[in-house]
């Protein structure tokens, strides 16, 4: 069931709170998605562009994988990749204060990951931001670019439900910004600390507070910022 927002009809007694456990799939009508990902499944699909990532880099040239993960000057890049991480987090806090349609994605990926433990979001956010940054700042930016990455990067997070519309901008902004470091590094440590810091700090503090999932409170912090 999708977040609905906007007034509800009047009622004299007390509103109902509703807690939803599951909701269809976008895709496949009568299929009910719950509110988190497990923790093999997570493994299973990143593993794939990780697999991907690593081929295409060895038959352009063997030893390209290495010498991105593992630069002579890696605690600079990781410095560095933390630091990034850590400013984009404090932009996304703050847009969430001050932009609606920022609340309404942080309001679907808690329905979506919500049910997600502390130790599943640390394991999630290490996949995606090394496996991700392996394929697109690895593999594509590489091979055709920075722009190409960037632009791919975005369209890949095109989304299904209408109310992550905005998300595909956003990916794009945050893309650039990855391969701007990876360029600069010359490696895939600042990028990925950057990605995995974002999703970590992000995800753990946007499930926390739909770990408990009530569509009235939801819609209230998307309209008003305040969950009461």
């Amino acid at each position: 069931m999708s977040i609905s927002v906007g007034a509800r009809g009047a009622s004299t007694t007390e509103p109902q709170v509703e807690v939803t456990a599951t909701r269809e799939s976008p895709l496949h009508p009568g299929v009910k998605l719950e509110r988190r990902l497990p923790p093999f499944y997570a493994a299973f699909f990143y593993a794939f562009p990780a697999a991907v990532s690593w081929i295409w880099l060895y038959f352009q040239k063997p030893g390209a994988s290495a010498s991105l993960w593992m630069p002579a000057d890696w605690p600079r890049s990781l410095a560095i990749g933390l630091a990034a991480g850590l400013a984009v987090v404090g932009v996304t806090i703050t847009f969430s204060r001050w932009f609606r349609w920022t609340r309404r994605l942080e309001a679907e990926f808690g329905w979506i990951l919500g049910a997600q433990r502390g130790w599943e979001i640390a394991w999630i956010a290490l996949l995606s931001g090394c496996a991700e940054e392996y394929l697109f700042r690895g593999a594509l930016q590489v091979k055709f670019g920075l722009w190409v990455a960037t632009v791919v990067f975005a369209v890949i997070h095109w989304p299904l439900n209408p109310n992550f519309l905005p998300w595909p901008f956003v990916a794009g902004v945050i893309g650039l910004g990855l391969g701007g470091l990876a360029h600069w590094t010359e490696s895939l440590v600042a990028p990925a600390a950057a990605h995995v810091v974002i999703n970590l700090i992000n995800l753990r503090r946007i499930t926390r507070r739909f770990a408990i999932w009530d569509e009235e409170r939801a819609n209230r912090y998307v309209e008003t910022g305040r969950d009461s």
